[in-house]
């Protein structure tokens, strides 16, 4: 196929003039006497290569065809081989980012459990481990606490350090506590108000247009008589943790980059209590989002144009 197209380019004038099948043919014969090309052959590769933007017809719709081949198909027939390439490397980086996403969403804390189990039949829990980034942090959530919740369980969650729980992705995290309260759990969710801080920076601001999105969610389940409050916290920064009864708790203990230590009761219960006890004192003395006054708002800082001020406010107008 290079020979072909090597001798078509020696061939050809400049400005090009269309080349007889003869012509490539003979010239392809005298480069190698010793050859035993057939012309069926050659116009197969002719076609290859007409069909790969290398060489193009002169008139494809005359019987005697006639090739042209210079820079120009050239750089046509490149860009159509590039173009074929980052498909097919495209296709290849959406499966590998598939199955990147499936591992990342593994817990390793799970599936260690059902190895034991499935190898001695006898369930063992894990009662301690270091979780590093909010993605594995929320995962550890998701298995060990949101899903196994349910109809008197209290689930406590505090965001005192806002930053960087608040992202695009912020709505996915918070739906599974909204799953949570569905099935019968109480949510309470304690929120700083360093969250006003956020509206100053554009990555802030999207993640928080997403999170107040969830207004009407969070409506409809009060008005369906179930257990979700989100309440505003000012005050000392304390225990930055998610807890559910006094069972287990995922401690935030470094913010950037996040990492947090889960802990069971059986690993260290005074923690645990420790914990559960200063986040109810800190619940009993902040203010529900659902019953924020001009007050409320101007004593957090919230801005009278902020995005959250806004949503609250006109949610407050309606009940």
């Amino acid at each position: 196929m290079i020979s072909t197209l090597e001798v078509i380019l020696k061939l050809q004038k400049d400005p090009p003039i269309p080349l007889e099948f003869s012509d490539i043919y003979n010239q392809l014969l005298k480069e190698d006497p010793n050859t035993n090309l057939t012309k069926a052959w050659v116009h197969r590769v002719l076609k290859m290569l007409t069909d790969a933007k290398l060489v193009r017809l002169d008139n494809p719709a005359t019987r005697r065809k006639k090739y042209i081949a210079d820079v120009n198909t050239l750089m046509a027939g490149l860009e159509e081989l590039k173009g074929k390439k980052i498909d097919e490397l495209e296709v290849k980086a959406k499966a590998i980012q598939t199955e990147i996403a499936e591992v990342s969403g593994l817990d390793c804390g799970y599936l260690s459990k059902e190895f034991v189990k499935g190898i001695i039949g006898r369930t063992e829990e894990v009662s301690s481990r270091i979780v590093r980034g909010v993605e594995e942090l929320h995962r550890v959530l998701r298995f060990n606490m949101l899903e196994k919740a349910g109809e008197g369980d209290v689930i406590r969650a505090t965001l005192l350090w806002a930053g960087p729980f608040i992202d695009e992705t912020s709505r996915t995290r918070v739906r599974r506590f909204f799953d949570a309260a569905e099935k019968g759990a109480e949510i309470r969710y304690l929120i700083s108000t360093d969250v006003f801080q956020l509206e100053n920076d554009t990555g802030g601001r999207q993640g928080l247009q997403s999170l107040v999105g969830m207004m009407n969610e969070l409506l409809d389940l009060r008005a369906r008589g179930k257990k979700f409050d989100g309440r505003l916290y000012i005050g000392p920064k304390t225990y930055n943790q998610v807890s559910i009864n006094t069972e287990s708790m995922a401690l935030i203990i470094a913010e950037n980059p996040v990492t947090a230590t889960w802990v069971t009761r059986e690993f260290n219960p005074d923690l645990i209590d420790n914990a559960v006890e200063t986040f109810d004192k800190d619940w009993e003395r902040s203010k529900s989002i659902l019953n924020l006054t001009p007050d409320d708002f101007k004593s957090f800082g919230a801005k009278p144009e902020g995005i959250i001020r806004k949503v609250l406010s006109v949610e407050e107008g309606k009940k």
